[in-house]
């Protein structure tokens, strides 16, 4: 038994040091290699944080905020600066949540539009937060230690990748499209979103085993920690809330109105803070999305944020009465 735990051991350690090995040759030789990279937004929505000194509008959630939200829209309509760090649900819902985090301000009002709340907080794909936080140090404070482990294994496909990029001299280009740093506007919204990268909506939410929409489950570990975000944000004299995200809904539903009724109401129960968005105004036709049941059109971006408008302003009015 003590030799199966040494070899344990030995195993680990050998992991650990050759990943440190990798790290040093990677950051010192072979640099980044995704500064285009649609995941490279990152930096650009973390820069426009920093440079607002006043209280400020933070959205929380991942690509149905990136490819759902017109910024300026919804910056001059509340009279704040509006910051979009809506990115990828591969990342997880805690690592979008821990990006805003350091600055969170007295004033502030940051909003999560989750489409999932059942998740355990770990990073659901460690190969693209590898992506997303290159060697830009600035990131790796994301990285939460429970996912440590994985990050590690994740790695060397990482550094292999980077690698080749860097000996061919492939990397850091510009794919254009939706799905680059360059689509972005200054707010963090997706803003080049190309006819030709339309699905037909009507073969997509056909297919239901592939892209069926479900009234999200909402889980112990995931409300513990929205709980324990909302103490943190309200500790800085900030304010966070919870929004709809955009909801297909047709023909091929398998849900109702009074499914995302019950939802709304047990997410009440469950969180600590308000919860603005009447579900159901969110139903939006299948060809106001763009390429998948979460990315929205340039109309449904426009309906999306018009809604999410209203929301804020009947949440001030109850505020106010």
């Amino acid at each position: 038994m003590k030799r199966f735990f040494r070899k344990i051991l030995i195993i680990t350690v050998s992991v650990i040091v050759l990943f440190f090995i990798l790290m040093l040759i990677n950051y010192h030789f072979v640099g980044n290699q995704y500064k285009f990279n649609y995941q490279a937004s990152l930096l650009d929505k973390i820069e426009r944080l920093e440079s607002i000194e006043g209280p400020k509008l933070i959205l929380i959630g991942h690509s149905n905020l990136a490819f759902g939200m017109d910024s300026e829209m919804l910056e001059k309509a509340i009279g704040m600066p509006v910051v979009n760090l809506g990115l990828h649900g591969g990342l997880g819902n805690a690592f979008h949540e821990e990006i805003a985090k350091p600055y969170i301000r007295k004033g502030d009002i940051v909003i999560i539009c989750h489409s999932f709340f059942a998740d355990d907080g770990s990073i659901e794909d460690p190969s693209l937060a590898w992506i997303t936080v290159d060697n830009n140090i600035k990131l790796w404070r994301i990285i939460s230690i429970k996912d440590y482990w994985n990050m590690i294994k994740a790695y060397p496909k990482y550094f292999r990748d980077s690698l080749y990029m860097k000996i061919t001299g492939t990397g850091n280009q510009d794919s254009g499209g939706s799905y680059s740093r360059n689509a972005f506007n200054k707010y963090g919204d997706v803003v080049v979103k190309p006819e030709e990268g339309r699905m037909d909506p009507e073969v997509f939410f056909g297919d239901t085993e592939s892209n069926n929409v479900e009234v999200p489950r909402i889980g112990d570990t995931c409300v513990r920690r929205l709980n324990d975000l909302n103490e943190f944000i309200t500790a800085r004299g900030a304010t966070m809330l919870v929004a709809a995200y955009p909801i297909a809904y047709g023909e091929y539903s398998s849900f109702d109105r009074s499914d995302f009724y019950r939802f709304k109401n047990d997410l009440d129960i469950s969180l600590d803070c308000d919860v603005i968005s009447d579900y159901t105004d969110y139903f939006f036709g299948y060809d106001l999305f763009y390429d998948t049941k979460l990315h929205l059109t340039a109309e449904g971006t426009y309906k999306r944020t018009k809604q999410l408008i209203e929301d804020l302003e009947s949440w001030k009015s109850q505020l106010q009465g």
